[in-house]
């Protein structure tokens, strides 16, 4: 196991307990939350109701381009007279060079290459307690603090207790993602919108340690520290991993554009660059955009009435509160 410090802190705040008495001192108490709630509502609603609109334009899209596509042969060469129109093609992906990290020994034959970096930090958590006491209220604050591996920057100075939690103030080395320059598919390059497209990262493990003393290699991780079982804040440790690797079969939708292949503008809002592993059918690769199409729509339906739902718990608080001031 590797060591995790933690240290614990406690704070009590006194404050009183408002009672609203008109309808100004209510509004001058709930406005925020008020605010906060009309604005969750209707961008709850804003959201569904865009949702709705995408989804049927995206599904008479696809339908669209599956009547229209130009189903080439595999691995085919570029024809002129197909160029802006949209084609569909099988083959096995081709990158140009290897993506190296040299200074970890790493080359892949691959779209994409990333390295993640995660820095060994003071994490600060507080936990808050109301304790009522007449017309008072006492809130006890806890504050925690733990060292994690974390991948991105954590400003120490924030903390309620920043002495002796102090953190970098910057990575010494940042996460990237490389993309190949080259990428083909039979006789044809990929564009940039289907490079995107390659986001299946795998992890890459390797027993060849690097040729620097001060990189240990663990787990397939590459660690930047003098123990890795005992790391010390400021400390890094790298993660390599790689997505579309050549030689694997793809199936490849979008525009020809001489001997590239891009994203097909069908309607507005809805480009199709289609890229999947496999040998698929357009009939196959079409359905599976309709599958998709139909998930992402029932999850925005569901994010836009929890967004609406919520916008209505703040605005029970203030129907609530202009209850109790008429009672009152």
């Amino acid at each position: 196991m590797q060591s995790r410090r933690s240290h614990s802190y406690n704070q009590l705040h006194t404050r009183s307990r408002p009672h609203a008495t008109s309808l100004r001192e209510l509004i001058r108490e709930t406005w925020l939350l008020t605010s906060i709630g009309m604005v969750l509502y209707f961008g709850g609603i804003y959201l569904t109701v865009w949702n709705e609109g995408r989804a049927v334009t995206t599904s008479k899209a696809l339908d669209t381009s599956l009547a229209s596509v130009v189903v080439l042969s595999p691995n085919s060469q570029p024809f002129p007279e197909n160029s802006g129109r949209l084609v569909h093609l099988v083959g096995e992906l081709s990158v140009g060079e290897p993506l190296t990290e040299m200074d970890y020994g790493v080359a892949v034959q691959a779209v994409k290459l990333k390295r993640r970096v995660q820095m060994f930090q003071w994490v600060e958590e507080e936990s808050l307690v109301d304790l009522p006491e007449g017309d008072a209220v006492h809130t006890d604050i806890n504050y925690y603090y733990t060292t994690e591996w974390r991948d991105k920057l954590i400003d120490s100075s924030h903390f309620a207790r920043p002495m002796n939690h102090q953190n970098p103030r910057e990575f010494p080395l940042k996460s990237t993602v490389y993309v190949n320059d080259v990428v083909t598919v039979g006789g044809f390059n990929l564009g940039p919108e289907l490079k995107a497209k390659f986001n299946d990262f795998v992890p890459i493990t390797s027993d060849e340690r690097p040729e620097q003393r001060d990189i240990k290699l663990h787990a397939g991780l590459y660690y930047h520290c003098r123990d890795v079982w005992e790391p010390e804040v400021g400390d890094i440790r790298i993660q390599f991993s790689y997505a579309g690797h050549a030689g694997f079969p793809v199936t490849v939708v979008g525009m020809q554009v001489g001997n590239e292949i891009r994203a097909y503008p069908m309607a507005p809002g809805v480009d199709i660059n289609i890229v999947r592993q496999g040998h698929l059918t357009a009939e196959e690769i079409f359905w599976l955009e309709h599958v998709n199409n139909r998930w992402l729509t029932w999850a925005l339906r569901g994010a836009g009435w929890f967004i609406c739902f919520l916008g209505c718990t703040c605005l029970y608080g203030l129907l609530n509160a202009l209850g109790e001031l008429r009672c009152f």
